[in-house]
């Protein structure tokens, strides 16, 4: 299997949800959070790339993309897709990949015969056993491997891998539009501070701004942007030691505080006042227009509540979603009997 490769296959439903991922590389090319298939791309990219799912839905063969998709990462993909009952099989893969239009032909095919077998066994096989399907990629990799002859280009895009790998791990630190922790590198963050002082505690907090849909629909998105910097700056203002401020998505952030022998309700009250009178207390101003500022958080405990980062985070989204239920602009704490009567009335 070609390593260098960018590479996904994933399942989604007729709304272009993900409701499975067998694999995807590199591990930065999806995020827990990105729940639409067309979100792994640029903006741009989501009209043509709906066109080409509506015209799957309505054959009974795999559909390839004659140009390419650009991803969010930088890099260009190919795409093929098929239709499986209620359910859509797509399959990306890196465009440089390709080659000649020989080689082209060749691999094309070769797809298209690897997603009709996954489609006509999909009564047999277990499409969540994800050992299975990667065997089957990967057999058909080896085989377009020994068919296009590609060492040549295999070395030639190691080569290519190493240097933008070099220039990624610097640039996907930071937000691009906000400067914070950005959702490819939170994780590490919160990690590497954790790693200093294992055996302390840590709060936190997942914060969702309160109708910033209305600026966007209202005033447009480069007013919204303006405001995402502004709060994004107010956020980096916070008068903590040890803090990590990130930008989940959209209008999602996150504060992480660490270091606190045991996290008590003051200090989860101490975070909650500063944010109202930092970042809360003023309105931000953008084209001499005052744009009112109201989030509503959610808090959990590193350390208490559980010690994964991911469920660390999905703890607190659920304690935010809590608040935002009841009233808005406040917080609320992550309550571990609450949400797991919620996941069971949800099973």
């Amino acid at each position: 299997m070609l390593n260098s490769a960018v590479s996904f296959l994933v399942q989604c439903d007729n709304e272009m949800n993900i409701i499975h991922t067998f694999w995807y590389e590199p591990v930065y090319l999806i995020s827990p959070y990105q729940k639409k298939i067309q979100e792994i791309f640029l903006p741009e990219e989501e009209l043509r790339m709906k066109e080409m799912f509506t015209e799957a839905r309505n054959t009974n063969k795999p559909v390839s993309c004659a140009g390419s998709f650009k991803t969010l990462i930088g890099e260009e993909v190919s795409l093929c897709m098929m239709q499986m009952e209620d359910r859509m099989l797509i399959h990306g893969l890196r465009r440089d990949i390709f080659g000649s239009s020989v080689e082209k032909e060749e691999l094309s095919s070769i797809i298209h015969r690897f997603m009709g077998v996954v489609r006509d066994s999909y009564g047999e096989i277990n499409t969540k056993d994800e050992l299975l399907i990667r065997q089957a990629f990967e057999e058909v990799q080896k085989l377009n491997n020994d068919l296009l002859n590609m060492k040549r280009e295999l070395l030639k895009a190691n080569a290519k891998l190493n240097e933008a790998n070099e220039e990624l791990s610097s640039r996907l630190v930071k937000d691009a539009l906000t400067g914070l922790v950005s959702r490819y590198q939170y994780r590490d963050e919160i990690l590497g501070m954790i790693r200093k002082n294992p055996e302390k505690e840590g709060i936190f907090a997942f914060i969702d701004l309160d109708d910033f849909k209305s600026i966007n629909d209202t005033f447009g998105h480069r007013a919204g942007d303006e405001f995402l910097k502004a709060f994004a700056g107010r956020l980096a203002l916070l008068p903590f030691d040890q803090l990590i401020c990130m930008r989940i998505s959209g209008d999602e952030f996150g504060v992480y505080l660490h270091g606190y022998d045991k996290v008590e309700r003051m200090h989860q009250e101490n975070l909650w006042k500063a944010i109202t009178e930092i970042v809360l207390a003023k309105p931000i101003l953008i084209e001499q227009k005052e744009f009112p500022v109201s989030c509503s958080v959610g808090m959990s405990i590193y350390g208490r509540d559980t010690r994964d980062i991911y469920d660390l985070i999905e703890y607190a989204d659920f304690a935010m979603y809590e608040i935002k239920k009841n009233g808005k602009k406040s917080y609320s704490s992550f309550k571990m009997d609450r949400y797991k009567k919620k996941k069971t009335v949800i099973l």
